[in-house]
């Protein structure tokens, strides 16, 4: 069967983009190396980080979604810790609850519940 495995980001600070991912949202790594980092959460898609240049970091056009148990604990801790949101978490008409802030190379990234 077909299915899609995971996500894979180039990013400027592999060590800051895995305190972003794993020690403030809380995903878990999967798979570490150098220059390399696989994180994921309970369902199994995985997201691999890769160090790249400046120059190679970025796309128009993704974002990234995070599931939480509970997103307005998510949002206070991510503040906590210094993170900017768009805005607080807000009730969205399709039943989701999404709070919009940008990971540390500046890609769009939700977390919803």
């Amino acid at each position: 069967m077909t299915r899609l495995s995971h996500l894979f980001v180039h990013v400027s600070d592999l060590d800051r983009a895995k305190r972003f991912y794993v020690d403030d949202l809380g995903l878990a790594i999967l798979m570490e190396e150098t220059g390399y980092l696989r994180v994921g959460g309970a369902d199994g898609f995985h997201m691999g980080l890769e160090q790249r240049e400046p120059s190679q970091v970025g796309s128009v056009g993704i974002e990234i979604v995070i599931q939480v148990p509970d997103v307005d604990a998510a949002y206070q801790k991510l503040v906590e810790r210094g993170h900017q949101f768009e805005a607080p978490p807000t009730d969205m008409p399709w039943g989701a609850r999404h709070a919009w802030l940008k990971d540390p190379d500046g890609y769009p990234l939700s977390i919803y519940s």
